[in-house]
């Protein structure tokens, strides 16, 4: 953006083969070419007539409402709008802040649908082709001028194709396919002319020979800095759960070296011998898993007992969880940091490897029994890697190390961007025997000043089955605005 008066009016976009029309503030779905390249937009955003504000939405765009028993496609893209978050306030140094919009979306593999086509019976036909699912799909993206997206079920077969918009675009992209014979997997574009990517971690939460981690999802974490003011950092991570709606148990391990991953990337320095500082964090995903249910009230609460629970994270005297979630051989402690990586920065010493499994980096040849190395590593440091009782390490003196305490924690502060009132929650991402939501936007060290506005239940139910001609997957996408303050050079 040049400048505000050049966005004042409405430019025809960029997509030609994805955007079918440059609405004005005449026409009931107005959808303006409004970029979020820099800070300097901060006022524009919020103060220019015919924007995002929930003022101007009022104005330009009639109320929702189904007609006949659906909603069609340009009330679904009036009720899909930007609100701001909290009260709104005059920014007077603009110039410092950058504004980043993230957007989270599970596509809905095309081999997935097939797969699972009994799940898709009652609908059209015609609505679960992927030659009709991807152009609504890529216009969802596209419309929602995200800096940041995040893709959950990206077909590696799909890839290279779908990304060419993307690319023409300007965005470059991480790819992490599932483990093993998977053929999705998560698919991370980010605007290539405003961020640098400085570090990255393709995370396979597959763990040979650990039962609770014998499920192929994956994660991608990535660490950017601005290309204007490259100490400016964020860290942005997506992740796609697995799905068996009994199996929290697998869900909390999962996570725990999800976060065990990202607090290695997001370290910034140790501030007192217990509290560490950290980047900002943006976290998102489909992480099949309802509000406030057991991994949900770890996330946003920073700590969970499992112990005596059962797989579901309820209270239960059935096959209920002991003190161990996961073998001590993974390096991972319970406040979700790799052992080795705390030894290093407190000790200033030892390799501070990751010992986690990844099929992209193969042991070395003296390392091709990955739990002798685990054992050695542990063995030096009187971690015993052979039992399933709690331990606590001391790596110096007034810092230690948990194993197998039967409770977990996490050094950040996790909120969602969407609130919810109950389990099941009023608004809704996706249809599961109920609508119900799964997908999430976290975040810590960050602060978020718009949401991408989800469909309430009843809303939902007269959109009716997803995918449709309106909505390209079975799923809804969701998003976020960030305000990030940019860092001075020092030089």
């Amino acid at each position: 953006m040049d400048n505000s008066s050049s966005h004042q009016k409405c430019t025809k976009p960029k997509m030609d083969p994805y955007h079918d029309t440059c609405y004005n503030q005449n026409n009931a779905t107005a959808i303006c070419d409004i970029s979020f390249n820099s800070a300097s937009n901060y006022n524009m955003l919020y103060h220019q007539s015919g924007t995002f504000t929930d003022k101007s939405v009022k104005t330009n765009v009639a109320d929702p409402k189904p007609i006949g028993n659906y909603i069609d496609k340009p009330r679904y893209k009036a009720i899909r709008k930007w609100k701001r978050l909290g009260k709104e306030r005059s920014i007077s140094n603009a110039e410092d802040l950058f504004l980043m919009r993230v957007l989270s979306f599970n596509i809905l593999a095309q081999n997935l649908l097939e797969d699972h086509s009994y799940l898709y019976m009652n609908h059209n036909k015609k609505t679960l082709m992927w030659k009709i699912r991807k152009p609504l799909v890529i216009q969802e993206i596209i419309e929602a001028e995200a800096n940041v997206i995040c893709l959950q079920e990206m077909q590696e077969d799909h890839l290279l194709d779908f990304i060419i918009p993307f690319k023409q675009l300007g965005y470059d992209y991480l790819y992490k396919k599932r483990t093993n014979d998977k053929k999705d997997g998560l698919l991370l574009l980010y605007r290539s002319d405003q961020f640098t990517l400085v570090d990255y971690a393709k995370v396979e939460l597959y763990q040979s020979g650990i039962e609770l981690l014998s499920r192929d999802n994956v994660g991608i974490i990535a660490k950017f800095s601005l290309k204007d003011s490259p100490e400016t950092q964020f860290v942005v991570a997506t992740t796609h759960l697995l799905y068996n709606p009994k199996r929290n148990d697998v869900r909390l391990a999962q996570i725990q070296l999800l976060l065990a991953e990202i607090e290695r990337i997001a370290f910034v320095e140790n501030l007192t011998m217990d509290k560490a500082k950290y980047l900002p964090i943006i976290l998102t995903g489909d992480f099949n898993l309802k509000p406030f249910s057991g991994v949900y009230k770890f996330l946003t609460e920073g700590s969970f007992e499992y112990h005596g629970k059962g797989r579901n994270l309820e209270p239960s005297s059935y096959r209920s969880l002991s003190n161990s979630l996961i073998p001590s051989r993974l390096c991972v402690t319970d406040n979700c940091q790799h052992f080795n990586i705390l030894t290093q920065r407190l000790q200033r010493e030892g390799t501070g490897k990751v010992m986690l499994e990844n099929s992209e980096f193969p042991p070395q040849k003296d390392e091709k029994m990955s739990t002798s190395c685990n054992t050695k590593v542990l063995q030096q440091n009187n971690v015993n890697a052979d039992t399933d009782r709690a331990q606590t390490i001391e790596i110096i003196q007034g810092h230690s190390a948990k194993f197998a305490s039967g409770t977990l924690t996490h050094p950040f502060n996790m909120r969602s961007v969407y609130t919810h009132t109950s389990a099941h929650g009023e608004e809704a991402t996706t249809h599961q025997e109920e609508w119900v939501t799964v997908d999430y936007i976290f975040y810590s060290n960050i602060q978020p000043i718009e949401k991408y506005t989800l469909l309430t239940v009843s809303q939902c139910k007269t959109l009716r089955r997803l995918p449709n001609f309106v909505v390209g997957s079975d799923h809804l996408s969701i998003g976020a605005t960030f305000q990030l303050p940019k860092k001075k050079s020092l030089l």
